[in-house]
């Protein structure tokens, strides 16, 4: 569903991307790579929040790198940010239903109670606290929260930026698991840096080290490459390289 040709992208005339093509369809597309590898620059120059200096992000073979975010959004492309982005204040319920109106929007038949209902059976915790205030829930639940959001705008394709990200790992394999079983039914473009845990429930995966896509497999594949598994993996041998540092 979505393809990304020879993109090159940064911030203030620095490179960050250089030259990346990959495609993402059914299940989960994994990207790896270290902190400030370019994998947020992927996903921000995908959804539209950022403008590719060169080449091309392509949506059901339709050209979106020149579309602004809203356009994009309305195509069926969902985004969960990095870290959770609420409205603190809002009730967590009226931070759900922002998802709402977006579906609504491009003209999607909502039934709001059933896709909370949904997201709750989903995500549990959720329902007990859909009258709080977003700002009042932990950083694990915030993220449930930003999720819910995307999934109750019914998009195509959603697109997740290191969800993991400041989790207890606790909390990481129980989103891990729900990851798994959203993508039964949705195609999702990953990103991580928490290779052991995400590797082995994606369809395909693509690593990424100073802005370019160095290698690319199945999970097996990139599980037994053996500069993953020292570099990656913990094993003995190499550091990872440094890379440029992303804006933001």
């Amino acid at each position: 569903m979505l393809r990304v040709e020879h993109l090159t992208a940064g911030y203030y005339g620095s490179t960050v991307l250089d030259e990346v093509s990959l495609s993402s369809g059914e299940g989960i597309t994994l990207v790896i790579g270290p902190n400030g590898a370019g994998k947020s620059t992927l996903v921000r120059s995908i959804v539209g929040s950022l403008r590719p200096v060169y080449g091309e992000v392509r949506f059901e073979d339709r050209p979106i790198q020149t579309l602004p975010a809203e356009a994009i959004a309305d195509l069926g492309i969902a985004t969960v940010p990095e870290r959770a982005r609420l409205f603190g204040d809002l009730r967590v319920i009226d931070n759900v239903r922002i998802g709402s109106r977006l579906a609504k929007r491009r003209g999607e038949k909502v039934d709001f109670d059933a896709d909370l209902r949904e997201v709750c059976d989903l995500f549990p915790d959720l329902q007990a606290k859909l009258n709080d205030p977003a700002r009042s829930l932990s950083g694990g639940q915030q993220q449930m929260v930003s999720i819910a959001r995307a999934l109750v705008a019914h998009p195509k394709f959603l697109v997740m930026d290191e969800p993991t990200t400041g989790l207890h790992p606790v909390l990481v394999k129980e989103l891990i698991v729900k990851i798994e079983h959203v993508a039964r039914d949705l195609p999702i473009l990953l990103t991580e840096q928490n290779v052991l845990q995400t590797v082995p429930i994606a369809s395909h995966v693509h690593l990424i080290e100073a802005g370019r896509v160095v290698l690319s497999g199945t999970p097996g594949e990139i599980l037994a490459n053996d500069r993953v598994r020292r570099v990656y993996l913990g094993e003995r041998g190499e550091t990872a390289p440094a890379a440029p540092t992303e804006a933001g």
